[in-house]
C-alpha cells in the first residue's frame, strides 16, 4: 500500500515542481540532449582542465535514453518522480525500522515533511543524487553478499567518485564486522574501477587527480556548495582535517563500539562528518539520513518525555493523533490533503520562470561564441539551455582554469574573485589569451572600478546592462 502512496504523491510533486535543476543540473541536461553539437567538456568549456573525457558518460546515456521517450522540458520531471519516489520509501523503511514507536497511517505525512525538508539536493538532476540512494539503500541491506554486490555494481559506473560514498559504506560494514557484504562491496568496487579506467584511462586518473588537488587548484576560489557548515572550518587544510575526524572517530567508536554496531545510521554520519561538516554539497545529500536519525532518536525517547513534547508543540496532532490509526478515512482526506498542500510548497523549488533568462542568448551573435565572465554563475547554465553552442569561461570546477600559463592562471584567478581588484589593460589580457567574444562583469565589488572609455579603447564595448551585470562585446 505504501509503495502506491509514495508513488502517487512522487507523481503529484513532480509535476508541481517542473524544472529544479539550478545549475548543474541543466548542463547534464542540454549535453545529454545535444552530443554532437557540445562533444566533450572540454570542447564547451576551452582553457580548462576538463578535456575529451566524459566523467558523468553513463549519467547522460541515462538522461539520453529517458530524452527518447520525453521531451527536454519533461526529463526533470521523470527523473524527479524516481529519485523522489525511492527517496520516500527509503526514508519510510528507516523509520519503521529503527523508531520504538508505531506511527500507524501517520508515518505518510511525517515522510512527506521529511521529504520536503531533505530533497534539495535530489532535485537538482545531478548524479551525486544516485550516490545518496545507493548509501541509504546499502544501509539497510542485510549482511548478504549478493545484493549489496548487485547494487554496488550498478550505482559504480553512474559517478567517477564512487569510491568516496563506496568506501564509506564499505567501512561501515567492516567496522560493524557484516564481512559477507563488505566483501560484496570489496569486489564491486574492484570491478567498478576496472570499468572506468578501461572506458579513458588516462581522462580518469587525471580527473581524479584535479578533485583530490581541488583545493590547491582553486587558489582561494570558492563556490557555496564547496563551503563548509561552520564558517571556523573555512580555510582550514581539509587534509588536516581528514587526519583530526578520522582519529576522533576512532576514539569515539570505541568508546560507544556496541551502539555503533547495531547503529548504521549513526556510524555513518560519524566516519563521513568530515565531509558533510566541511562542504555543504555532502551536508544537503546526507541530509536525508541527518533528519531521520535526529527523528528517530527523539521518537525513541521516554514515552511521557516524547508526548510532553508533542502536547506542548502539537497540540492538533496530539488530538487527532490515535485518530489517524487504522482508519480508512485518514487515507482518502488526510493523506491526498497534505499531498498536494506539501506539492504546493515543493513547487517553490520551481525554476520554470527563472530559466527563461537564459533565452536572450538564442540571439545568432551568440551562436558558437565564447564567453568570459568574471563570476560562475547559473545565469550561463540557463544560457546553455538555450542555446548549446556556446563556449564557457569559468567552467562548472572554477579552479580548473589550464596551468601552462602561470601568469595567466593568476590574472583569471584575480578575477574570479570577489576580493580582489584588476585594471582594464589585465582583463584585455585574459580576454585576448581566452579569444573570448563577449564578457559579462558581475557588479558584485565595491573596489573594483573599470573606465568604459579606457575599455572601449581597448576593444571592449558595453552593450547591456541587466541584473546587477555588464555585457561586453569584443571587438576583433
Amino acid at each position: 500500500m505504501h509503495y502506491l502512496i509514495y508513488f502517487f504523491s512522487a507523481v503529484v510533486f513532480s509535476f508541481f515542481i517542473g524544472l529544479s535543476a539550478p545549475d548543474d543540473g541543466l548542463r547534464h541536461i542540454v549535453f545529454a540532449a545535444n552530443p554532437d553539437i557540445m562533444k566533450s567538456w572540454g570542447n564547451v568549456y576551452p582553457f580548462s582542465l576538463f578535456g575529451e573525457y566524459d566523467p558523468w558518460f553513463m549519467w547522460h546515456e541515462f538522461l539520453s535514453i529517458v530524452l527518447k521517450v520525453v521531451s527536454i522540458d519533461k526529463l526533470p520531471i521523470v527523473v524527479n518522480l524516481i529519485s523522489l519516489f525511492v527517496l520516500m520509501c527509503l526514508i519510510h523503511e528507516f523509520i519503521i525500522r529503527n523508531s520504538k514507536y508505531n506511527f500507524a497511517s501517520l508515518i505518510y505525512i511525517i515522510v512527506f515533511i521529511i521529504t520536503l525538508l531533505t530533497s534539495y539536493r535530489y532535485l537538482m538532476i545531478r548524479p551525486d543524487l544516485l550516490s545518496g540512494l545507493y548509501i541509504m539503500t546499502a544501509l539497510l541491506l542485510a549482511n548478504k553478499f549478493r545484493y549489496i554486490f548487485i547494487l554496488t555494481l550498478f550505482y559504480i559506473p553512474f559517478y567517477y567518485l564512487f569510491f568516496l560514498y563506496v568506501g564509506s559504506v564499505g567501512l561501515v560494514y567492516l567496522i560493524q564486522k557484516k564481512l559477507r557484504a563488505f566483501l560484496g562491496v570489496f569486489i564491486a568496487s574492484i570491478l567498478g574501477l576496472i570499468f572506468h579506467l578501461t572506458y579513458d584511462f588516462e581522462g580518469y586518473i587525471s580527473t581524479v587527480i584535479n578533485i583530490l588537488t581541488d583545493q590547491k587548484l582553486r587558489m582561494g576560489l570558492a563556490v557555496s556548495e564547496g563551503l563548509p557548515i561552520f564558517d571556523f572550518l573555512n580555510g582550514v587544510n581539509y587534509y588536516l582535517l581528514v587526519v583530526i575526524f578520522l582519529i576522533a572517530s576512532f576514539f569515539i567508536i570505541k568508546y560507544k563500539y556496541k551502539y555503533f554496531k547495531k547503529n548504521s545510521i549513526a556510524l555513518f554520519l560519524l566516519i563521513t562528518s568530515v565531509l558533510w561538516l566541511n562542504q555543504a554539497r555532502y551536508y544537503h545529500l546526507f541530509l536525508p539520513l541527518i533528519f531521520v536519525f535526529i527523528f528517530v532518536q527523539i521518537t525513541n525517547m521516554n514515552k511521557k518525555r516524547f508526548f510532553y513534547l508533542i502536547r506542548k508543540y502539537f497540540i492538533l496532532i496530539t488530538r487527532y493523533f490515535n485518530f489517524s490509526k487504522n482508519k480508512k478515512l485518514f487515507y482518502f482526506i488526510a493523506i491526498p490533503y497534505s499531498i498536494f498542500m506539501l506539492a504546493y510548497m515543493f513547487s517553490w523549488h520551481s525554476l520554470d520562470k527563472s530559466i527563461t533568462n537564459g533565452e536572450y542568448f538564442t540571439k545568432k551573435e551568440f551562436i558558437n561564441k565564447t564567453i568570459l565572465s568574471n563570476k560562475m554563475d547559473s545565469d550561463m547554465f540557463k544560457a546553455h539551455y538555450y542555446n548549446p553552442t556556446l563556449k564557457l569561461i569559468p567552467s562548472c570546477s572554477i579552479g580548473w582554469f589550464e596551468n601552462k600559463n602561470p601568469k595567466m592562471k593568476e590574472l583569471y584567478v584575480k578575477v574570479q574573485d570577489s576580493n580582489k581588484t584588476f585594471t582594464e589593460e589585465e582583463l584585455k589580457e585574459l580576454i585576448d589569451y581566452t579569444n573570448s567574444d563577449f564578457y559579462i562583469h558581475y557588479i558584485r565589488n565595491r573596489k573594483q572600478k573599470l573606465s568604459f572609455d579606457k575599455l572601449i579603447s581597448l576593444g571592449i564595448i558595453p552593450i547591456e546592462i541587466n541584473q546587477k551585470k555588464i555585457l561586453f562585446k569584443v571587438k576583433k
